[in-house]
Formats: structure tokens, sequence, C-alpha cells
């Protein structure tokens, strides 16, 4: 994605290239006609308007045998299939339907922000899926970014966005993706907890992430409580924030392991010399960043000889250690008890699920589903995630990234030449650019969580200027 400071520009620009499309379908359309019958019956003619098109909604009824009504009809539809198979990063598909997305200041003279959404392959690597450059992360660039996402993207079936909890985000993702849950990455949930109540830290930290993370309701409701003993108005903000936000057992769509923008922060990361350079720079080195990682990954998914990726491998290993001393009582050939000393827990094979909840949530056999397994002589493999197997990775690099040559071999349309693109408005600050933002003070203590001393009573969780507390003697 490239920048563009007019948000009703880069609209109109989209729909010029969908109308593009729509001619290049219309020769196509000519030559299928002669060969297509005419329908029957109403049932075999499929209604889709040019909007359609347009917003890429994807119609799931759609067939390559469909019989159609007339030409304007099949070449909409032919558009829509080139735009699904020549804008749509194919790789999307092989990965997580979970979208990470963030921003992050440019270090250049100029400024700006860069808005990022990247997702995870099959070996639980980085994804990246697209990079837009904006002013500053407003309303109008996250609605711009989220729809220009829409249309190289669209939507996939229980898909999911990760963000912080900034308002440009929330807004946009809810104007072009009002269909998607948008959930929050729990770190900076923890972030916004912490500026909010000081006291306690440590604790609520603990329970939060327990609660967080729960698989069932009852765990996640005994960690609500422990939280609530901690801080009551903690649990009453949370409860504000929606448990659908943050809460794994409580999440609309599957985020697997995703309860954190971790994805988006480490792309972030990775890009932290790129984001000092010039626009044009920066935007090669990134193409180039891809390319690299692209190579790197196609070469170890082929080389894996396991049939899921190293890291779902490792836990399916964790998993069966955890088995070994678990015992299975039939029901039928369906439901099985397993007993584990007084705890017990109920494996159905045709709903793939354990009432531990971790089978169904992670996809992927726990240890109470692997010696059910071990029993009945079942392939533990055909009960894991697609998302986890060799071959899905191997699928999502299957693409090339071409490098882009010399700048004087480029064959530029006359449409993008045409197209001013102004710097960032304000001014250039004087001085030193910035390389690091500015960290709240709990998070420069982040790594210790080391809380705030009193020096007068030697408690912790206040100053000596605000302690009421009596002098404490050494």
């Amino acid at each position: 994605m490239s920048s563009n400071t007019s948000y009703n520009n880069s609209d109109a620009v989209s729909k010029e290239v969908v109308e593009d499309y729509v001619d290049y379908a219309e020769q196509i359309s000519r030559q299928m006609l002669d060969m297509s019958p005419e329908p029957t019956t109403e049932d075999e003619i499929i209604e889709i308007s040019k909007d359609d098109v347009i917003n890429n909604r994807q119609n799931p009824e759609l067939s390559i045998l469909q019989i159609y009504k007339d030409k304007e009809t099949l070449q909409i539809v032919l558009s829509l299939y080139a735009i699904r198979n020549n804008f749509q990063y194919k790789g999307w598909n092989y990965c997580l339907h979970v979208v990470v997305v963030d921003g992050t200041f440019l270090k250049s003279s100029y400024g700006g922000t860069l808005l990022v959404a990247a997702t995870q392959d099959a070996g639980g690597k980085i994804f990246p899926l697209a990079f837009g450059v904006v002013d500053s992360e407003n309303d109008m660039s996250w609605e711009w970014f989220f729809e220009k996402f829409r249309i190289a993207y669209g939507r996939r079936e229980d898909m999911v966005i990760v963000s912080d909890r900034h308002e440009s985000i929330i807004k946009g993702a809810k104007n072009i993706y009002p269909e998607v849950p948008n959930v929050f990455c729990i770190f900076h949930l923890l972030g916004n907890i912490k500026s909010k109540f000081k006291k306690n830290l440590k604790k609520i930290k603990d329970a939060f992430f327990s609660a967080a993370n729960a698989y069932s309701v009852t765990k996640f409701q005994y960690h609500m409580k422990e939280l609530e003993k901690v801080d009551k108005r903690v649990q009453v903000y949370l409860e504000d924030v929606g448990y659908e936000k943050w809460a794994k057992v409580y999440s609309g769509n599957n985020r697997y392991s995703n309860m954190t923008s971790n994805v988006a922060e480490s792309l972030n990361s990775v890009t932290m010399s790129i984001r000092e350079l010039p626009i044009c720079t920066m935007l090669e080195s990134l193409r180039a960043l891809i390319q690299k990682w692209s190579w790197r990954n196609r070469n170890e998914a082929n080389v894996t000889s396991t049939r899921l990726t190293r890291k779902y491998e490792e836990l399916l290993k964790k998993n069966y250690l955890l088995s070994v001393d678990l015992t299975v009582n039939p029901t039928n050939h369906i439901l099985f008890e397993v007993l584990n000393s007084d705890k017990k827990n109920v494996v159905d094979l045709n709903a793939k699920s354990c009432s531990c909840k971790r089978f169904q949530m992670d996809e992927i056999p726990c240890a109470h589903a692997i010696v059910v397994f071990q029993k009945c002589n079942i392939d533990p493999y055909e009960y894991c995630s697609v998302y986890y197997k060799k071959e899905t990775m191997v699928a999502a690099y299957k693409e090339t990234v071409y490098p882009v040559g010399n700048r004087d071999t480029w064959e530029v349309p006359q449409t993008v030449k045409s197209l001013i693109v102004n710097p960032p408005e304000g001014r250039i600050r004087v001085g030193r650019p910035k390389k690091r933002r500015c960290k709240a003070s709990w998070e420069r203590n982040g790594k210790t969580l080391k809380p705030i001393i009193c020096g007068k009573c030697k408690q912790s969780g206040h100053n000596r200027r605000s302690c009421r507390n009596p002098v404490k003697n050494d």
C-alpha cells in the first residue's frame, strides 16, 4: 500500500481499477457466452451488482459452470474472480485468519506514521500483509487503511482483528469490517489498567493474564474473583470494556494464541532502522525484507520432515508427555472419559472437543484426546488444524516476491504518474528526530515490575510526599 493524503482520491482510484477489470472481463465474456446455453429457469440465474464487485463482497454461491442471465452479469462475475485472484495475495488464505494491526511513527525529517497489518503462518512466523504510510493515526487514516485492506484481501470466515484500544482503529474496523470482531491486545489493556489503578500491580497482572488466557468459564470466574479481591475497581473496569474483547473463553471467533499484538509489534521492532529512511527507500526496504523472509520461510517449509511445522510438532509432543499418566474409560466409540487422579474430562471425537476446552480452542489434540487416540489407534494428526501442517506453510510461500529492478527500467502507468502525493502537513521539527517513543512510568519498570517504595514508611504503591502512614524506623 502506498501513501495518499486524500481519502476521497484514494477511493476514486480504487474504483477506476475495478472498472478496468470489468472491461477485461468483458473480453472473456464474449467468448464464453457463445458456448453458454440459455438459462431454463429463474433458479439458474445469479444476480450480482457492480457495488458487490467494487466492495469486494464475496458470494459463496458462485460456480464456474453456473449459467448467467446476460453478458453484463457474467462480466461482473469474472471481474470479481479477477479481483480475488490478482489483487489478493494468495498466501493469506494459508495463514491464520487473525489480522494484527498497529501503527508506529516514522523517524525521518518529515515524520509520519507507518500502519502495518500482519498475521502468522503455519510455522507461527510473522506474515506481513500490508503497509500504509499516513500523516498520523487518525480516523481518516485508519479508515483508508482498512478500506484498502478489504479491497486487497476481502473478508475470511471467522476473521478476527487484533489491535490496541486506539479509538481510530476501533472506528475504522467498525466502519469497514462491521461483521468482523475487533479484539484487544491484553498487554495494552494491562497498560491502561496500570495507568488508572496504581496499587498492587503485580497481583493485578497475574490475575488479569490468568483470566484472559483461561479456557473455561469456571476458571475465568475464579481468576476474576481473585482480581476483585485485589481491587474491585479493576473488575468493574474490565467488565465495562467487555469480556469478549480480551478474554479467550468469551471470544466470538478463535484468536488462537494471539492474545497480544506482538506480531505487529515485533514487525515494528524489525523495521526500526528502516523507518529512518526517506519514503521511497523505506518502501523498497520493506519489499526487500518481505522478499528475504519469503525465501527463507519457503526453504524452511520445504525441508520440514514432520507432518506439522516445528512449533506445533513440539506442542503435540508436549501434550503426549502429559498424557502418559492418564486413564481412559470408554463410553462408546465416540465419547470417552479420561481420568487424572480425582479430575475427569470427556472427549468427543465427532465434535473434536474436550471438556477442558483446549482441544477445540487450540485446534490441536490436548493430552486427554491423545490418550484416547492411543487407545483407539487413531492418527492424532488428522485432528490437527490445517493451519499447523507442513503443506499449508509450503502453500503460503508458493508465490514469489519479485525484485523491482532498476528504477530507469520501470514501466509506470500514466494513471500512477499523474498522481500527486504531497509531503505530510506540518512543520519540520528542529533538532535531531526522536528515535524512541516516550514510555510511561509503569512501562519503564515493566521488565522487573518493581513497585514504587515509599522512603518514609517503606511500603509500596506510593511515595513519601503522598504518604499518610507513620514513619517507620530502620
